[in-house]
């Protein structure tokens, strides 16, 4: 049998083929993606970083450590508009009781260092207001990440997260 008699086999076994790695990969990915929700739900000892606005899929949380200035905290998001009442967040701690927030123009500083930059509306166009500014008052944090579509301390909806919003210091396992 010559190979150009076999050509519609081959066309047959590689769609077969073909199709059947990509259903694996599709299952093998939501597995990880239930997995990691599961994990970030039902356990308050991890979290998972879904919108990678920080580097790692999962993290440790030490809820026996308080972080400290510069230090990733898992905390409970405050009530806003936008997230579940309590969401896990990762965050890292920008600003410590005492410390001065300040705001020139879009960026925000903390006792005179620039952290992050401040946009008046959401990737889906809804509208932000700048958050507090002033020394950050007694079980209090300035918390935020470097991502541009952050949602944190930068924000009023969201504002300085007081020590019961905090879960504990973060570390990345994966």
């Amino acid at each position: 049998m010559s190979p150009m008699s076999l050509g519609g086999v081959s066309v047959v076994i590689v769609k077969f083929l073909k199709t059947w790695v990509v259903n694996l990969l599709i299952a093998v990915g939501s597995i990880l993606a239930v997995t990691m929700l599961i994990l970030s739900l039902l356990s308050p000892w991890f979290i998972t970083n879904i919108d990678q606005s920080l580097p790692g899929w999962v993290y440790e949380i030490d809820r026996h450590a308080m972080p400290v200035r510069h230090q990733i905290a898992g905390i409970k998001v405050p009530r806003n508009p936008y997230y579940p009442d309590g969401a896990p967040f990762l965050k890292i701690i920008g600003g410590i009781p005492g410390d001065v927030v300040t705001r020139h123009d879009n960026t925000f500083y903390v006792n005179g260092v620039a952290m992050v930059k401040v946009k008046t509306e959401t990737r889906n166009g809804y509208p932000l207001t700048p958050g507090p500014t002033g020394t950050i008052p007694p079980g209090h944090y300035f918390v935020f990440t470097p991502h541009k579509d952050s949602y944190d301390s930068r924000y009023a909806e969201i504002g300085w997260v007081t020590s019961e919003h905090i879960l504990g210091t973060a570390r990345r396992i994966w």
